[in-house]
């Protein structure tokens, strides 16, 4: 049988640790959005969708915070994408990150007549940090993060290609088992959430302001043993 063995740091943007954070938050902030702002804001496919739903139903009061995540979301994406291209700093994806970070640590200490302008600037965050981490790959897979619908077919692909496999080989379920994390850790952060949201209430989104806050942490060091190389 063949042997594999993987040896990659676990303080490295492309670990399985900064991969199950992400993808926590990802769940985590989109639960707490949808709950207090009636749109989501990491799921921009979801918005569209729910988006034509309140259509259907003239639910018109309700489209209008899928309308500015999707608006806010594109002006983040975009402008990093300019932060990118600038190449200002090798911290420059831990910067990028500052902004969802400092909203969901506020969002609660402001009244709910501001709801509009949280979800605006945690739209505009999770754009940021999108393309910040297009290409992100857990080891050596590709995924997507703060969502599931991709890596889940993903999931499903690999342990089909390994079950059906006849050498079993250790790599092909270390990469099935990549894609489990993902996915299963999204689906941890959205109904944890759900969950503490019960006793917390709107001080629940501290859930993901804290697993931003330990990304961001890791990325930093992650930059910081690039430059030192």
């Amino acid at each position: 049988m063949y042997k594999f063995h993987y040896n990659k740091p676990l303080i490295t943007n492309d670990s399985r640790l900064f991969a199950s954070l992400m993808a926590f938050s990802g769940g985590a902030i989109d639960v707490y959005s949808h709950t207090y702002f009636h749109g989501l804001v990491a799921t921009q496919t979801g918005n569209i969708v729910l988006l034509a739903s309140n259509a259907s139903q003239k639910e018109w009061y309700l489209s209008v915070p899928k309308i500015l995540s999707i608006f806010t979301f594109t002006i983040g994406f975009l402008m990093c994408i300019w932060i990118k291209q600038s190449n200002l700093s090798v911290y420059w994806r831990s910067f990028t990150m500052l902004p969802v970070i400092v909203t969901s640590s506020l969002v609660p200490f402001f009244s709910e007549q501001f709801d509009l302008i949280k979800i605006g600037f945690l739209a505009f965050g999770s754009g940021l940090i999108m393309l910040t981490f297009t290409g992100s790959k857990i080891e050596d897979n590709s995924y997507t993060i703060m969502m599931t619908s991709g890596n889940y077919r993903k999931m499903l692909n690999e342990w089909y290609l390994y079950i059906t496999s006849k050498g079993k080989a250790l790599k092909a379920r270390r990469n099935a088992e990549n894609y489990t994390i993902v996915v299963l850790a999204f689906l941890v952060g959205a109904f944890l959430l759900a969950f503490i949201n019960i006793f917390l209430g709107k001080y629940s989104i501290f859930l993901p302001a804290f697993t931003f806050l330990f990304s961001f942490f890791i990325e930093i060091f992650h930059a910081k043993n690039i430059s030192d190389v």
